[in-house]
């Protein structure tokens, strides 16, 4: 490194170097700097951090400065770009985690003024909010998540995006660390042993042939046969039962606490043919014939459309 000496009008010394960082990724061209120093060593110690910073930057002094006024406006901008990589189903759920635990906790503070240790005294709140929270009927106790560690890597990709538009030049998210989740005692599966289950499907044949009855003993019977879980079951068209070959095609799913079908389901496991017995294929095609009647109306196609619209079950967590 060629550092120069350079004596000023007014008899102090400075230290001057030329450095040259690199070619730009954006232009093509060659960029160099000038630091100036009242010593060799910072001299040089400035001329290295240059060069550090430039590729930080991704090699280019031409990108446009993006500023934002506190971390809720980088958090929206993240979120935008987040949105049309994912499902819908996952947009719900990280947008609830913003709205309830992040942006309450963060959105005011200028980015570049959240340090390490803020982030880690609001993980410990999260942490101890969900090892306290009552836990009743399976409902864990609202605004008391056990998820912080989700909310944690939620934060760690919004300043990760903030680096790479410049905003800040390091992520304080990434030394954080989650506090473990207590062990809770579980609430075991309910589940219909022999003798309920020969009950339950004794009440219901014996319901009164009505409309809603009839499509209800069709979804629970439907369900008992293919173990379907109620969601795959409500997003259901005819087009996905072979009535030939006895199968049904599980590839969609009915977005909870929503009228919307997601297209497909959330892992390529969930994606399946399910093979029914002919019992259940046959009150199939009968709850079909039921419907072709005009009792309810097959606009879309649906196999268990109610009253021209789905019906959505809110599921017990």
């Amino acid at each position: 490194m060629n550092i120069k000496e350079v004596q000023k009008k007014d008899g102090t010394t400075v230290y001057k170097v030329n450095v040259y960082l690199g070619v730009d990724s954006l232009t093509g061209k060659q960029v160099r700097t000038t630091v100036t120093a009242k010593n060799r060593k910072t001299c040089e110690n400035k001329a290295h951090q240059a060069m550090n910073k430039f590729i930080k930057n991704g090699s280019t002094v031409a990108r446009e400065k993006v500023s934002f006024d506190n971390f809720n406006a980088l958090a929206t901008s993240w979120f935008d770009s987040y949105k049309l990589t994912v499902k819908a189903n996952t947009i719900r759920i990280n947008s609830n985690f913003l709205k309830n635990y992040i942006l309450p906790a963060l959105g005011n503070y200028k980015v570049e003024k959240i340090t390490t240790v803020l982030l880690q005294n609001i993980v410990n709140d999260w942490a101890r909010n969900a090892n306290t929270a009552e836990i009743v009927n399976g409902n864990r106790e609202k605004g008391k998540s056990k998820d912080y560690k989700l909310l944690l890597n939620i934060i760690k990709r919004i300043l990760d995006y903030g680096m790479q538009l410049g905003v800040i030049s390091d992520n304080p998210a990434i030394k954080v660390f989650s506090p473990k989740l207590k062990t809770r005692t579980v609430k075991k599966i309910k589940y219909f042993n022999n003798d309920e289950l020969k009950r339950f499907l004794d009440y219901l044949d014996s319901l009164q042939s009505t409309t809603a009855n009839i499509k209800s003993t069709t979804l629970y019977k439907l369900l008992l046969a293919t173990g379907l879980r109620i969601c795959e079951a409500l997003a259901l068209s005819w087009s996905d039962i072979d009535f030939v070959n006895n199968t049904v095609s599980v590839s969609k799913t009915l977005i909870q606490y929503s009228n919307e079908i997601q297209d497909s389901a959330k892992t390529k496991e969930s994606n399946r043919l399910v093979s029914v017995d002919s019992e259940t294929i046959s009150m199939l095609k009968e709850w079909r014939k039921h419907q072709n009647y005009g009792a309810i109306s097959l606009h879309d196609s649906l196999v268990f459309s109610y009253h021209q619209k789905m019906r959505t079950y809110e599921l017990e967590r």
